[in-house]
């Protein structure tokens, strides 16, 4: 709280008071799908040197009985990104530029419940907890977290259908129909899956007619979603579908074998995090 006198025309001083942090209360409480009676304060009263706050009891109310908990993950990824961010003023780590160590602001789980229905898709917990608690997209590694906006569009138009690399499908009729989960089939990307395996069925593909071709391309990306971008055509992927559900692997978009991390999206972006502010703080004693 910072408090700031200024006179008045009876000759008294009155008392600006400015309260820091009732953004982030309103952020959190846009996050619910409750209308809360309370998201900031109802009266401050300058009495002498003192400064008595009223609605401070309703606030504590709200946050504490009807907004969800933060997960540890998500407590955990803020504090990391705030160090992070105050140790890497100038962005010199690898796409720190692009995500600036910011999230988006969150949305509401029924965005998210609606995004999975439209795709035919359940998002692990882990990535819902980053989405709804932490924010929308935005810093993560390499060039930082997809919005599911992002996540929506870059996947239809670099993975989904061959014809995504020819057509605009933003707006066409099948933007919001095709799915990331195939239901008849079962995920290519599972933990049996072998280099030689991979190759076989890379062959398969590129010995098709075009509409062969259209038809068996999709079961790449079976299940997958792809939530980071890392340049050169590759990037990070969620699974979402099969053994492997929750976690991450790394795709190049030439069909390379995908390269599983063996980590969950949680266990994922924290160690990033961990890395970069531990590097970080190594360059900050050495100098």
């Amino acid at each position: 709280m910072k408090r700031q006198s200024t006179p008045t025309v009876a000759g008294k001083e009155r008392m600006n008071v400015e309260i820091i942090g009732l953004d982030k209360i309103r952020k959190i409480s846009d996050n619910t799908e409750l209308e809360p009676a309370v998201t900031g304060l109802e009266y401050i009263h300058p009495d002498d040197d003192s400064v008595n706050i009223t609605g401070l009891d309703r606030i504590r109310h709200i946050v504490e009985s009807d907004l969800p908990k933060m997960s540890p993950f998500a407590v955990e990824l803020i504090r990391l990104v705030d160090r992070a961010r105050e140790l890497d003023a100038e962005y010199r780590q690898f796409g720190a530029a692009t995500h600036r160590y910011e999230f988006n602001s969150v949305v509401p789980l029924s965005a998210v419940r609606d995004f999975e229905k439209r795709h035919s898709i359940r998002l692990p917990q882990g990535y819902v907890d980053f989405l709804t608690q932490v924010g929308n997209g935005g810093a993560g590694p390499d060039y930082g977290i997809y919005s599911l906006e992002q996540a929506e569009r870059e996947g239809y138009y670099d993975h989904k259908n061959a014809f995504c690399h020819y057509m605009k499908v933003s707006g066409e009729d099948d933007y919001a129909t095709l799915p990331f989960s195939l239901a008849d089939r079962p995920p290519l990307v599972n933990r049996s899956l072998t280099p030689a395996q991979w190759e076989e069925w890379y062959t398969t593909l590129n010995g098709l007619d075009e509409s062969g071709y259209d038809e068996m391309y999709p079961q790449a990306y079976n299940g997958l979603l792809q939530i980071i971008d890392s340049g050169c055509c590759s990037g990070y992927m969620l699974v979402c579908h099969g053994d492997m559900t929750g976690e991450m692997v790394f795709f190049r978009h030439e069909l390379e074998y995908p390269q599983p991390t063996g980590q969950t999206f949680e266990d994922f972006v924290l160690s990033h995090f961990k890395s970069v502010v531990s590097q970080l703080e190594r360059q900050r004693s050495s100098t």
